[in-house]
């Protein structure tokens, strides 16, 4: 056995004996690689093109050293990616670059549940409140639980192209208890699900809720649409599939024994992950549950080499899934053909932290992830000419300040009066604003008009003179 080992060391040694470099030298029995090999540093270089994404920026949010990152939207409208924090704080990234848009506080002390962008504006939903903004961060109106009512001397806001008949922007809610989810189902109607036992339908042009559902002590804690159902997932890993007009339970899928991670639906596909109650303990699934919606009957699972916690199809590809783990771990699945031989795996630099946040954007060449280390990871599937939306309308920003002309300091001509005024901050003055016992009000008295006047100059002013 030592004769082997030592035999065996010698090899290895010989191989990789060149110095420093360590690269294989070429002997009769040892092929190098083909023009095809790529070293391992080389993969997360910019050059690799074999890799589908590449991640672009990793930036620390908005109040990151503080609070992780509770929820991600790429906006369906505008090139903008929308941030909401646990400490109720929301940020708005414009563009791959990744350029800081607005920033705004909608809540003083609850978590940003869910994000959801609309025509007008975002609906920023946390435990006890609905916050709508518009995009430049004025505040429309919020419904929550149990606060005051405040009336506003204003005209109606802007909503959906019509007017918002209330003049209330902060309205109370009973209802409004432990919230999680919200799904838009028509340009009107907001559903709004959480950790309670009533799915609120909300009415966005009224500002008000219409009516309730009851759904049972397990409450709601995820909604997708489907062209024939609402799918609403509860806690415990059962969807309930609704009505699209009645919202009436027509069909019940138990996905998971122990609790529900997330889902997705795309076409006729329903995919889910979660736990399973193994001996008394929650573990995670590795297997992906997928149902066919037409037949209303699950299908092969899906097994994944991750700890899936989050999912999103992406929708340029009707067949390609994104399956997050809780380390960051990002691996690329088809649901046509699971077993094929490619493994797409991307690993986030979380450093420790734990995914909270993902989103894929409508264009799928962008994916979002956000930790809770107060950090968002954006990959690119080219980060030169990526977009989040396929047709983006313009995004409004601020008007330029333009800048003033120089005067020369011997300039002795251009009115000072050229040079607006600056605004000054609360507690500032302007270096010629003199406190009173050092001025002193006088009178500026008409200065005497000479004896000899110049008639050139009576000519060239238009002045007239009588004869005497």
């Amino acid at each position: 056995m030592a004769a082997l080992l030592a035999n065996y060391i010698f090899v290895v040694c010989k191989v990789y004996s060149n110095g420093p470099a360590l690269f294989p030298i070429q002997e009769p029995s040892y092929e190098l690689p083909g023009d095809g090999f790529v070293p391992v540093p080389e993969h997360f270089g910019d050059s690799f093109g074999e890799a589908e994404f590449q991640q672009t920026h990793t930036i620390l949010a908005d109040g990151g050293d503080r609070f992780g990152v509770s929820a991600l939207a790429f906006d369906q409208h505008e090139e903008l990616l929308w941030m909401g924090n646990q400490g109720g704080h929301v940020t708005s990234y414009y563009g791959p670059g990744m350029q800081k848009y607005t920033s705004f506080q909608v809540h003083t002390n609850q978590e940003v549940r869910h994000i959801h962008t609309f025509d007008d504006g975002i609906l920023a939903l946390s435990r006890t409140s609905l916050r709508c903004q518009m995009r430049r961060g004025i505040p429309m109106f919020t419904h929550r639980f149990g606060g005051r009512i405040k009336s506003v001397e204003r005209f109606g806001l802007l909503l959906t192209s019509r007017v918002l008949r209330a003049d209330k922007v902060e309205v109370s809610s009973e209802n409004m208890e432990d919230m999680q989810c919200l799904l838009q189902i028509s340009p009107d109607t907001l559903l709004m699900g959480g950790h309670q036992e009533k799915i609120i339908v909300f009415n966005l042009t009224q500002g008000q809720e219409t009516s309730w559902l009851d759904v049972g002590e397990n409450g709601c804690a995820i909604l997708r649409q489907h062209s024939r159902f609402i799918c609403a997932g509860d806690p415990s890993g059962s969807i309930a599939l609704r009505n699209t007009n009645t919202l009436a339970v027509e069909h019940t899928i138990e996905a998971h024994t122990g609790s529900l991670s997330d889902l997705d639906v795309h076409g006729n596909l329903l995919v889910t992950c979660g736990f399973s109650n193994r001996h008394g303990n929650l573990s995670v699934d590795r297997l992906l549950m997928v149902y066919d919606l037409r037949m209303l009957r699950a299908v092969t699972p899906i097994q994944v080499v991750v700890d899936p916690l989050l999912l999103r199809f992406l929708p340029s590809f009707s067949s390609r899934l994104a399956v997050v783990s809780t380390l960051g771990q990002t691996q690329l699945v088809d649901t046509v053909a699971p077993s094929e031989p490619s493994l797409s795996l991307y690993q986030a630099n979380t450093a420790g932290s734990v995914c909270l946040a993902f989103d894929v954007s409508s264009s799928c060449q962008c994916l979002a992830l956000g930790d809770a280390g107060g950090s968002i990871h954006l990959y690119a599937s080219n980060p030169r000419t990526a977009m989040f939306n396929s047709f983006s309308r313009e995004t409004e920003f601020a008007d330029p300040v333009e800048p003033l002309p120089p005067i020369s300091i011997l300039d002795e001509h251009t009115p000072l009066a050229s040079v607006p005024m600056p605004y000054c901050q609360p507690g500032t003055s302007l270096l010629s604003d003199w406190p009173e016992h050092l001025l002193r009000k006088v009178y500026r008295y008409a200065a005497c008009l000479p004896k000899f006047i110049c008639p050139q100059f009576i000519f060239i002013t238009g002045t007239v003179l009588s004869k005497v």
